[in-house]
């Protein structure tokens, strides 16, 4: 034979070798094929995971809000007829069902949210409409214009008038700056000067006919709509740190660094004008004579002669709904309630928090008020009760303010917060739960956080000097 030529296989040989091949490839996918019985169980998993589903879609289909307490009843025939097991799974699959309409119904609220922002009007909707009784998640919020170097340094407070058409900021350059939230060109619409010293905060009156600021030892009353000075005084002897109108215009409240705070009557503020007069001193001794400030009669001296009040500076102070009371807070860790009924008495004192109490806020009907502290603690209380209610610590650093929503009722709502992590973070009052976290652009920290009367824009400010 020839070199290069293979001697051939013979062909039982070569069918022997591929029948054994196929043996050996069975034999290794043996284990793959599946059996008879198992064909069997997985059609009867398949069956029964449609039933549920469709049983789960029955049930999604027909809940409404109050059907979501529990598990559909059944008749006592029906209810014979069931098992021990499929009684369970008939509550298992409820409950799955009662979730899914849950998570379906919020994102179509976080929908609705983001598609209202976005037109930047409500249409159709209202706030009610989309938040009922719960809060939801506020990602839709976004950074929709920016006025950079507002005031100076820094900006130390932000507010909305009653009806969204105006924006007021304080700072470091002794100006309360009045901001057209529409304005293309970045400048306010005016500002405000003559002030002794920075601006600390502002608050404008809740029909928007006037502003307060407080800036050193004075107190400051503008009209917003052509910037005219009202009334100016010195109210305390020390720095003075904030200023409320109450809701029903009635009073005003300051507190200082003089350790107290003091509640005025608006009608007497503006009568006595911009006049000058005597500067109200505390003495140890009483001298008999009835003391004014700045020719202002005080309402209310918190606290009242005999009583102790706060043993450091008082920061903030924020009025009920109905003017029945006001809670101070200060550096000396405390938080106070003063009865307005009967004449700024001390109500109670509430005990939790270990470090300076820096803001204060009340929500519309007074059910609840949030403070918050130098160690990034947050607070939520019940007037009623002298302990929290919640406490929420997500914050890494100092909190600097805490507001509630519009919508915020009877124990529920949200919660902002803002400090000097340069986070603004929303809670769920109810549950003392966070629900998610404002897209901030703020380089820093933010100290002044506002909700518009629409409970649909957010106005923030930070020392890095941008609104």
């Amino acid at each position: 034979m020839g070199k290069g030529f293979k001697k051939s296989e013979p062909t039982w040989k070569t069918a022997e070798k591929k029948k054994k091949r196929a043996q050996q490839a069975a034999a290794i996918h043996a284990d793959d094929k599946p059996k008879g019985k198992d064909v069997a169980n997985k059609n009867a998993q398949v069956a029964k995971a449609t039933g549920d589903q469709r049983y789960m879609n029955k049930l999604f289909m027909s809940l409404s809000a109050a059907e979501t307490e529990g598990p559909p009843e059944l008749d006592a025939d029906e209810m014979n007829k069931l098992t021990d097991a499929a009684k369970e799974r008939h509550m298992f699959l409820h409950q799955k069902a009662v979730d899914a309409y849950f998570e379906e119904e919020a994102r179509k609220k976080a929908q609705a949210w983001r598609l209202l922002v976005k037109e930047d009007k409500f249409g159709s909707m209202s706030v009610a409409d989309i938040i009922k009784e719960d809060p939801i998640a506020i990602s839709a919020f976004r950074a929709a214009k920016t006025f950079n170097n507002i005031n100076g340094l820094g900006s130390y407070c932000v507010q909305w008038n009653h009806n969204s058409t105006m924006i007021a900021t304080t700072g470091h350059d002794r100006s309360l700056s009045l901001w057209r939230p529409e304005a293309v060109n970045g400048m306010p619409a005016r500002k405000l000067k003559g002030h002794k010293g920075w601006t600390i905060q502002c608050c404008f009156s809740h029909d928007g006919k006037l502003i307060c600021c407080c800036s050193s030892d004075e107190m400051y009353i503008w009209d917003p709509t052509n910037g005219t000075l009202k009334a100016e005084w010195p109210a305390h002897d020390a720095m003075i740190n904030g200023c409320q109108f109450s809701k029903s215009g009635k009073y005003l409240v300051s507190c200082s660094n003089d350790l107290t705070s003091k509640v005025w009557l608006v009608k007497q503020c503006l009568s006595k004008g911009t006049k000058g007069a005597v500067h109200h001193h505390d003495d140890d001794e009483d001298d008999g004579q009835e003391h004014h400030d700045h020719g202002v009669p005080v309402e209310f001296h918190l606290p009242n002669e005999g009583e102790r009040g706060h043993s450091g500076a008082v920061v903030k102070a924020a009025f009920a709904h109905d003017d029945s009371f006001v809670v101070t807070v200060g550096k000396d860790k405390g938080v106070i309630m003063w009865n307005l009924k009967l004449k700024g008495a001390k109500d109670r004192e509430f005990k939790g928090h270990d470090d300076a109490v820096l803001n204060v806020a009340v929500n519309n009907d007074s059910t609840r008020f949030v403070t918050c502290d130098n160690s990034g603690k947050i607070f939520v209380w019940d007037p009623k009760v002298e302990h929290p209610v919640h406490m929420m610590n997500e914050h890494t650093d100092i909190v600097y303010c805490a507001i509630f929503g519009k919508e915020a009722k009877e124990g529920r709502g949200r919660i902002i917060t803002a400090g000097h992590d340069s986070r603004i973070l929303v809670w769920n009052c109810y549950e003392g739960t966070l629900i998610g976290e404002v897209q901030s652009k703020h380089k820093s920290w933010v100290t002044g956080i506002s909700m518009d009367s629409s409970n649909m824009k957010l106005a923030t400010v930070g020392m890095d000097s941008n609104l």
